[in-house]
């Protein structure tokens, strides 16, 4: 049996799963203030968790609009 290496999620589905993310992230960072006992595992949780979401915003494609000039801000 191998990996299903294709996916078929719409925009919402996306959205959705990064919202619960940064969410999921606030909550550990949350926790990681208060005294607790197994930072190591809250490091690493945090750790994949911020890994995932830069790959997410890494595989986005941007909108530059091509007929006129383009200012970010």
């Amino acid at each position: 049996m191998s990996y299903n290496k294709t996916f078929k999620m719409g925009l919402r589905d996306i959205d959705l799963i990064e919202t619960s993310l940064q969410q999921r992230l606030n909550e550990l960072s949350m926790s990681f203030d208060s005294k607790s006992n197994d930072r190591s595992t809250l490091e690493s949780e945090i750790n994949e968790i911020r890994s995932l979401l830069g790959n997410l915003h890494n595989q986005k494609t941007w909108y530059r609009p091509k007929s006129a000039v383009y200012v970010s801000g």
